[in-house]
């Protein structure tokens, strides 16, 4: 424009690589591939295949995974569960994928963008083959002002009254229909505090049981599907859960007590690693004088911090370090980066790592009204693990319930001479790191756990086969769909019918 100069601002580094991969993974997505995400590995960004959770560290290597006879079929057992026209709300970074929360000016479709840009773009066209990422000017010929904006939830924040939530005043139903509500007594953040929640919708859970000629019966499949708000949840067919499931985005310091400050946080020998954003722990580089708040933190003299903070950390010795208000740069970063290795945690369910901003989940009790994990301790800590973890350790629950149920109607029938039918021993939804159920503790008495460690590790492993096995032989459904398969427990000549069993609330939390 005449009398105007052109002026580029540069408000902080700019990794070239970085943006290059956004543009690749916007022209993946455009073809169908919206499972594809970026993770950080040390300073490297990497693609990350959800439904195959395949790590790929280059363009060529993403491409070749995508036309791969691992992914086709992987794919193949995804799409008939998790792609539909009402997607799972979730984002957890092990099944569910959905990514409509982004706001990534470079992840949005380029007919969003201004007219004239500078874009990163495929080059050639993205064919499948691999190709290299280039930039050049483009000249685009949209008239959009701007992207669509991306919701907050399935179907938004719930309007209404708060519901409170006491001691005294137990939690009927899960149904929202009272507008947000409150559970009492949550750890936030070294602060113990009433938690508003937001309704997301909810999962209707069904199996599929077999009878056999002889009066024998075998639960086959179980599984949630996903109907949101818009299905009648309080219908005749499906009874209402006792439990939900409520959704955060994890941060590190979710569900637990930190017994220091920042000020006199000891310095331990994980200073020496530090942990990505995909989970790996690696060992810590060191810095050049390319770096230029190293360098700017090395030419004032300011070294002395860091040595003090590796000779600590390399002795072992338990020191706590005394930081004055003004303490430099770099000693503020270490210490923050070691309340992220102190809080590090990984699902106690599958054993992966729980990312910053991914979706994560512990359990409600709706009797109640309080976190299951409430009746385990007094201080409002609490338990997080995936989402689509939790679902499959809570419809787990319902099938051992449901089992114990058919065995124990079985036994009868065969009379006293008959062979004793297995009991299962899980009776309840529970915690399934603390079996923790969310009843109400009189006085200062908490719930004891009455399953051993081995059988609760062979309960989570018993979820975990049994869903690879549903991957493998989903039911077909109308909805979106999660559940488990036993083949085990198939009968020969018998014939199988469908039976509703619970509709399963989900709720949000905004932090």
């Amino acid at each position: 424009m005449v009398g105007k100069d052109l002026v580029l601002q540069r408000n902080g580094p700019v990794d070239i690589r970085e943006i290059a991969a956004k543009a690749t993974l916007r022209e993946v997505r455009q073809n169908g591939h919206t499972y594809v995400e970026l993770r950080h590995v040390g300073k490297r960004v990497i693609f990350f295949c959800t439904i195959c959770l395949t790590e790929c560290f280059s363009d060529n290597v993403l491409f070749d995974h995508l036309k791969g006879n691992l992914h086709s079929k992987r794919y193949a057992e995804a799409k008939v569960t998790l792609f539909g026209p009402m997607p799972w709300p979730f984002n957890d970074g092990v099944l569910f994928f959905n990514n409509s929360r982004e706001n990534d000016p470079l992840l949005l479709d380029s007919s969003s963008q201004s007219n004239r840009e500078l874009a990163l773009v495929l080059h050639p066209e993205f064919s499948g083959n691999g190709t290299e990422v280039t930039s050049r000017l483009r000249d685009g010929s949209s008239s959009h002002n701007g992207a669509k904006g991306t919701p907050k939830g399935a179907n938004g924040r719930l309007n209404g009254r708060t519901a409170a939530v006491t001691e005294d005043n137990a939690l009927s139903n899960c149904d929202g229909t009272d507008g947000q509500l409150v559970i009492p007594g949550v750890l936030i953040k070294d602060a113990v505090l009433n938690l508003p929640v937001h309704l997301l919708g909810y999962g209707n859970i069904a199996y599929k049981i077999a009878e056999a000629s002889d009066a024998r019966k075998k639960i086959s499949k179980i599984w949630c599907a996903w109907v949101g708000q818009e299905a009648s949840h309080g219908s005749d067919i499906y009874e209402q859960s006792g439990f939900a499931i409520v959704n955060f985005s994890y941060a590190y310091e979710l569900g637990r007590k930190w017994p220091f400050d920042d000020q006199d946080l000891p310095i331990s020998a994980g200073s020496f690693f530090e942990i990505d954003d995909a989970g790996h722990r690696g060992k810590r580089r060191k810095k050049s004088f390319s770096d230029q708040e190293a360098s700017s933190e090395e030419s004032n003299g300011q070294t002395g911090t860091s040595q003090a903070i590796v000779a600590g950390s390399s002795t072992g010795t338990p020191c706590n370090l005394e930081v004055s208000p003004l303490s430099s740069k770099s000693m503020r970063r270490e210490l923050r980066k070691q309340k992220r290795l102190a809080a590090e945690k990984v699902c106690d369910i599958c054993g992966r790592s729980m990312l910053p901003g991914k979706d994560v989940a512990t359990l409600l009790n709706c009797s109640t009204g309080n976190l299951a994990c409430s009746s385990r301790n007094s201080s409002g800590a609490f338990h997080l693990f995936h989402t689509s973890c939790l679902l499959h350790w809570t419809v787990l629950c319902q099938y051992e319930v449901l089992a114990d149920q058919i065995a124990k109607k079985g036994k009868s029938k065969r009379g006293r001479k008959a062979k004793t039918a297995p009991k299962s021993r899980i009776e309840s939804i529970l915690c399934p790191e603390c079996q923790g159920t969310g009843i109400h503790a009189e006085g200062e008495e908490l719930e004891k756990p009455t399953i051993s460690l081995s059988e609760m590790f062979r309960y989570k492993l018993k979820s975990i086969e049994a869903h690879k096995a549903w991957m493998k032989s989903p039911e077909v459904l109308s909805n979106c769909s999660t559940g488990l398969h036993f083949p085990s427990e198939h009968l020969e000549d018998s014939e199988e019918q469908v039976m509703p069993l619970k509709s399963f609330p989900f709720f949000a939390v905004d932090l």
